[in-house]
């Protein structure tokens, strides 16, 4: 059962994006949405550069008057306004870094308190287990990041900031398509032609796993038998998430290879069948 948390998330930041075609210039543009966005419902996407790594991770909430407020890592957001600007093109839409507001996460109790304060809230749309996100305004509550990057972790969820740096990695390489951020259905999007051939083909070498041991820390090696696999990406409370070459995490434990980090044993808490 997720731990009760109530807390700001200082590195991430608020886009605005209103105007008359503000949802269909950037229908052509993110992995997801943003159609179908509504009141109570965040959606979950991302920005990709044309040979398809992530520029940035997205939450897109509905701003209640047709425009839509996003939820971005700080680091990358006045990028993310130029960007926008860019495609926009000749769109009706004004693309602004709205100081003014912030991004609050909660779960368990304190998600009744969230809802009082926020703008726009909504159960986190990667993984329901992570608990509610909400855009609020500035100066909210005080940070508690060890309990949410303990819920976020628990759910599998990879986070810029913490697991991926921009342009780092491919959308599949920390499961966007599994957390419902990519929809490969919905016509053209930055980045399409390369996600598309990967998700027909096959192309999956990496995928993002959940870990359970003592002492795991970002940057250590996981290994199947003498086989290395990838690095752990984030941790605390004794959870993790590592980045690994799936198809030799599966022919290891096909193998019957013991799964570890340094000689420690490690456990896996993802089936690699689903992944």
């Amino acid at each position: 059962m997720t731990q009760a948390f109530l807390t700001s998330l200082p590195d991430r930041a608020v886009l605005s994006v209103t105007g008359a075609e503000a949802r269909s210039f950037l229908q052509r543009v993110l992995t997801n949405g943003p159609e179908g966005v509504a009141p109570g419902k965040a959606m979950f996407s991302a920005l990709l550069t044309p040979q398809g790594k992530v520029m940035a991770d997205l939450i897109l909430f509905d701003d209640g008057d047709e425009g839509l407020l996003f939820d971005v890592p700080a680091s990358e957001a006045d990028m993310l306004v130029k960007r926008f600007t860019l495609y926009r093109m000749r769109a009706d839409a004004t693309i602004e870094r709205r100081e003014d507001l912030s991004v609050i996460a909660a779960a368990g109790e304190s998600i009744e308190e969230l809802r009082t304060v926020a703008l726009s809230a909504a159960p986190d749309p990667r993984k329901a287990e992570a608990g509610w996100r909400a855009i609020a305004p500035a100066g909210g509550p005080d940070a508690d990041l060890d309990a949410y990057h303990l819920a976020r972790i628990s759910a599998g969820v990879p986070e810029m900031g913490s697991d991926y740096g921009p342009s780092d990695v491919f959308s599949t390489d920390v499961n966007h398509d599994l957390l419902a951020g990519i929809n490969y259905k919905k016509g053209c999007f930055v980045g399409q032609e390369v996600a598309s051939r990967m998700h027909r083909k096959g192309g999956v070498r990496k995928r993002t796993v959940r870990l359970q041991a003592d002492g795991l820390n970002p940057g250590d090696e996981v290994s199947a038998g003498e086989t290395a696999l990838g690095a752990i990406t984030s941790s605390t409370g004794g959870h993790a998430l590592a980045r690994l070459r799936i198809d030799r995490l599966k022919e290891g434990l096909d193998a019957g290879d013991a799964l570890t980090v340094g000689t420690a044993p490690v456990r896996l808490l993802d089936d690699p069948d689903a992944l």
